[in-house]
């Protein structure tokens, strides 16, 4: 593997220190609440802490006791009298070095995830979160010179600014929380309705930026990608569950030709023991929206990223542990994908894969702003038609900096090591990698 030249590192940091400024404002959510962020965030943004699971779950309609601007009926609206808008920007560099000539590739990411965000109380019982963002390529059916579709056929679209988000109606009784989410997502997957644990099935709450290399829910494409649906859910005593349907798409409109909509369910059940909080739960998705005759194709807007999903059948589990150690933040996630099948690209009669494996990573903080952070990946990818396999075995480290509650800067460097190929390319048979990855990102 190649050494990194200073020269390139001290490119790689300019580039990231130029997109985070120094901001004093907190986002819209912490607004709200009058409080800090950390008030919601265990060691710092995004992972959240009980209180923020708890705000989460009540649609964001929780507020600090602000004055309100009310309606005079009562089942009017209730809005916090402050503008619940923020704007996240974010810059990433990722330099990657194989021991494979030709291999080598860097990635710079100028504002690509950057977003607006609205959100929080609408009224009483609902809430919501909608973010307005740059979109991606769309992939859609070619047609021929009569407007018929051609099978197998498929181009790739601009779409330009893209509009995701989700809306919850939701109330407390005496056995708990139960709501109803709304959502559509371009990139955050089927759990960005209301996952509130940091384990990966939110692509967003995780330990470590470089998802791909240090989640297995992430690298195995179970907690992202384009989704549309609707979902109900319980939180109270310990246990949160929600089960849904949804299709692996977005759009502002989708119409499901095919086997109709995909189910998907979530449980975890959240305990205290000692000084420790411990979530543990697991995951199913089901339902197959492929139809020989239609070749699995919606109409409307789908995702690229999303065309493994219109077959997906998967299930796994995962944890999370929050303490502290000598009144260090301590924080351990897990997860495991026990079941992974799908079709490649969503099209009748191509290869029939399985990605499975399982992950796990921890994060300290020594100080209150520096975070350390180790992370371990294993996974084994099969694609059943043409007996191909590629096992990966991924050690991470990365350290993370807080210049404000809503300032981060992140340093990552993942090390993979390939093992068990069989039958792969030639180009495919390198021995490791190495990634490194440097990350500014400011909310305000």
């Amino acid at each position: 593997m190649k050494r990194f030249s200073t020269k390139k590192i001290i490119s790689i940091v300019s580039l990231s220190i130029m997109c985070a400024t120094a901001v004093e404002a907190n986002p819209a959510f912490a607004r709200q609440m009058g409080m800090d962020c950390t008030g919601c965030h265990f060691q710092a943004m995004p992972k959240l802490n009980s209180f923020g699971r708890e705000f989460k779950m009540s649609g964001f309609t929780m507020t600090g006791g602000q004055q309100e601007l009310k309606s005079e009926s009562n089942s009017g609206l209730s809005l916090p009298q402050h503008l619940g808008i923020s704007v996240v920007i974010k810059a990433r560099h990722v330099d990657r070095n194989s021991d494979t000539p030709g291999n080598d590739d860097s990635l710079s990411e100028i504002f690509d995830e950057s977003a607006l965000l609205i959100g929080g109380k609408i009224a009483d019982n609902v809430g919501g979160s909608f973010e307005v963002a740059n979109g991606s390529n769309d992939v859609v059916q070619e047609v021929d010179a009569n407007g018929a579709p051609i099978a197998n056929s498929y181009v790739s679209e601009g779409s330009g600014l893209g509009f995701s988000g989700k809306l919850t109606f939701t109330d407390t009784f005496s056995l708990g929380r139960l709501g109803v989410t709304l959502f559509n997502t371009d990139a955050l997957g089927v759990f960005s309705g209301t996952e509130i644990y940091s384990s990966g099935l939110f692509r967003p709450i995780r330990q470590f930026e470089n998802r791909n290399k240090t989640n297995i829910l992430q690298k195995a494409g179970v907690g992202n990608g384009s989704a549309s649906g609707a979902q109900a859910y319980y939180y109270g005593h310990g246990l949160y569950a929600t089960i849904g349907q949804y299709v692996p798409g977005y759009g502002q409109s989708i119409s499901v030709e095919t086997e109709g909509y995909k189910t998907f369910a979530r449980a975890a059940y959240e305990f205290n023991l000692a000084d420790f909080t411990i979530a543990a739960g697991g995951y199913y998705i089901g339902g197959d929206i492929i139809d020989p005759a239609a070749q699995g194709q919606l109409t409307g807007i789908v995702w690229a990223s999303d065309a493994n999903a219109l077959d997906r059948e998967s299930s796994g589990i995962d944890m999370q542990i929050e303490t502290a150690v000598g009144g260090m933040p301590l924080m351990l996630t897990g997860a495991a994908v026990i079941k992974n099948k799908y079709t490649a690209g969503g099209i009748i009669g191509a290869s029939k894969m399985e990605d499975t494996g399982f992950s796990f990573d921890a994060q300290i903080n020594p100080i209150d702003n520096i975070g350390l952070k180790i992370a371990y990946l294993s996974s084994e990818f099969k694609d059943k038609t043409l007996n191909l396999t590629d096992d990966q075995s991924i050690i991470s480290g990365g350290v993370e900096y807080y210049g404000a509650q809503n300032v981060r800067f992140v340093l990552e460097y993942s090390h993979t090591k390939y093992s068990g190929s069989k039958n792969a390319p030639a180009n495919s048979n390198r021995d490791t990698d190495g990634d490194i990855l440097l990350m500014a990102m400011v909310a305000f």
